[in-house]
């Protein structure tokens, strides 16, 4: 199970939304480096890291992000949020980053999108943020209208191996995770699934480690770290 610590940048400081509401939010630290570093330290070896700004329209975190990656010795990044054309792609690679999220590019843009999984292929990880059993993007703002499955089969016949899958409703809240929401996505696509949004304690890691055998490969922590309701450490020695 790949454990996968989560850092939400905005205006430089580690945040966390939520429900994904840009003016509903918790400041935790002004230091991304420095957090990125303790997670890596605390065992880390992949660092879930979203440019809220970027996602918002609102200038973007590259410079951090940039940092980030010269300064971390083994934990690798994949970067999401904002990430809207060609270009984005390769600046982000460009930053070390081993993997870019893109959510927003394959409903606005499919034949660019297709061209950059043709391109950058493994490189690529989709990000499917649902809400009400719609794909929401841009931020979360807009309903794309298009069924979260239906959307999954169709990333997976373009050659997209790893899908993050967000419920929105959950995210931010500590509510916990909702294990028959993805044991569904699981049985009906052969995607490399990772959990996002809930996350609150073990019992949610516990969780995620029983629908491996279904196809969940993975799962995002984020807020629970900050409230400490989840010992990072602990659970990267438990379950990795």
């Amino acid at each position: 199970m790949k454990i996968i610590p989560a850092i939400d940048l905005m205006d430089g400081k580690v945040v966390r939304l939520k429900l994904g509401k840009k003016d509903d939010y918790i400041v935790y630290s002004s230091s991304p480096v420095d957090m990125a570093l303790e997670f890596e330290k605390l065992g880390a070896d992949r660092i879930h890291i979203v440019d809220l700004d970027a996602a918002f329209g609102s200038g973007n975190n590259r410079k951090i992000i940039r940092e980030m990656a010269e300064k971390l010795r083994f934990a690798q990044m994949e970067i999401g949020g904002g990430i809207r054309t060609i270009d984005d792609v390769k600046e982000v690679l460009c930053c070390k980053a081993q993997r870019v999220i893109l959510g927003t590019m394959p409903i606005k843009n499919p034949s660019l999108f297709r061209d950059i999984v043709d391109e950058f292929k493994d490189k690529i990880i989709v990000g499917v943020d649902v809400e009400n059993g719609f794909v929401k993007i841009s931020g979360w703002v807009e309903n794309s209208k298009a069924d979260y499955i239906s959307f999954l089969e169709k990333m997976q016949e373009m050659g997209i191996k790893e899908a993050i899958v967000t419920d929105i409703t959950k995210d931010g809240m500590l509510s916990g995770v909702d294990d028959n929401f993805y044991r569904n996505i699981a049985l009906k696509t052969n995607l490399r699934i990772i959990i996002s949004g809930g996350v609150k304690d073990e019992n949610d890691i516990k969780k995620a480690k029983n629908l491996e055998k279904y196809g969940v490969y993975g799962v995002i922590i984020g807020k629970a770290i900050y409230e400490k309701t989840i010992d990072l450490k602990a659970i990267l020695e438990k379950y990795r």
